[in-house]
């Protein structure tokens, strides 16, 4: 009956719900969709302080905004109506554009005057300065997209997202001369090539033209293609019968997602001395080592469409097995199983069972681990 009871503690789960800010509904109407992950992110040095990032759904998408001369003239034809409201020199802008699948476009435009005053002074003369950028987003749908290279949504629109930052939001049209169209292509030419690291930083950028870079090599973003491998290292403390073990961990996990990024899976396999102090038959002190091999698995939802960020699961065990036995403590052939985690950021408490013989031999017990 015991027995029937711990397993019941082990094969129960608790789930922890994280709670994200809500986004304002205005907002989201100018934004990408939150279940729309952007996998490549770029930035160009446009010179003057001025810059501009491209994200795309997919790399094959850079192919089909290539030519960003026309992006630019529809989005320069379509806020000439504004004109009159963005001449004020000393007000930043943000204007937003936004094509939707059916080709209809929205645009929203803001204007923030300056928290304070600031001047340039040349020649005895006092002229106001403005000190804040103006900031476009244009972002669309990707039309006829080819067979994407990444593993994304098969039914969900690819979009592209362009955000220039401008010192002044009439340098636009000095833009639209084909020199974004060739830097494109030289994205597109080039990914696969050498991306050195930005000295001082942990962003790389183009070998091939250093006024392109990015987070990380090729443009992959944080979330990149949901899948990767990743290390871990913890330290443990649990009890075995009457002992107090401690512990640590090394080991690697894969991290497997579905395409929307809303499920994953993570495998694992560890290595994990235990350390048992007990006096020897001649009374003095001893650490006695015993290693275990333990595959891991935990499934559950990922928070924000990200999968590095940490999540309650729905499913979380372990399966420890005795590699090394030092000591008459613990027994040849044993297994260690852990199902159910309680997460407190990196710590966690996991209830365990130790056997062998078939069952025939049960010891219960508490671990709990704290990851780095």
């Amino acid at each position: 009956m015991k027995f029937i009871i711990v397993l019941m503690v082990l094969i129960t789960s608790i789930p922890v719900n994280l709670c994200a800010q809500p986004v304002d509904k205005s907002d989201q109407a100018f934004m990408v969709p939150e279940n729309i992950i952007m996998n490549r992110k770029f930035y160009i040095d446009l010179e003057k302080g001025n810059r501009l990032i491209i994200e795309v759904t997919d790399i094959t998408d850079l192919q089909k905004i290539s030519n960003v001369d026309s992006l630019l003239k529809g989005f320069v034809d379509d806020i000439l109506p504004l004109k009159d409201s963005v001449a004020d020199p000393l007000t930043s802008k943000r204007i937003d554009h936004v094509t939707d699948a059916k080709g209809r476009k929205k645009i929203r435009f803001q204007q923030y005057q300056p928290k304070g005053a600031s001047f340039l002074v040349s020649e005895g003369d006092l002229a106001a300065l403005r000190t804040e950028q103006d900031t476009i987003h244009i972002i669309g749908i990707i039309p006829d997209a080819l067979k994407a290279q990444e593993k994304i949504s098969l039914t969900l629109s690819r979009y592209y997202h362009l955000t220039f930052y401008l010192n002044d939001i009439s340098e636009m049209a000095g833009y639209m001369g084909g020199a974004l169209n060739d830097k494109i292509n030289t994205i597109r030419d080039n990914i696969d090539t050498k991306w050195p690291l930005i000295l001082g930083t942990g962003s790389r950028y183009l070998k091939a033209d250093r006024t392109i870079s990015a987070d990380r090599a090729r443009g992959f973003t944080s979330i990149g293609t949901g899948d990767f491998i990743i290390g871990t290292v913890s330290i443990n403390v649990q009890n075995y019968k009457n002992y107090f073990v401690p512990s640590f961990s090394v080991g690697t996990r894969f991290v497997i997602s579905n395409r929307d990024r809303t499920f994953k899976w993570e495998p694992g396999l560890n290595w994990e001395p235990h350390f048992i102090f007990s006096k020897d038959d001649e009374g003095k002190l001893r650490t006695f080592r015993n290693d275990f091999l333990t595959l891991t698995y935990a499934q559950g939802g990922i928070k924000d469409y990200d999968p590095r960020k940490d999540f309650s699961f729905s499913a979380a065990f372990s399966m420890g097995y005795l590699i090394r036995r030092e000591g008459e403590f613990i027994e040849k052939n044993t297994f260690r199983f852990g199902a159910g985690k309680l997460k407190l950021l990196k710590t966690t408490i996991e209830p365990s069972l130790y056997f062998n013989n078939f069952l025939k031999v049960v010891t219960s017990g508490i671990r709990i681990s704290q990851a780095f």
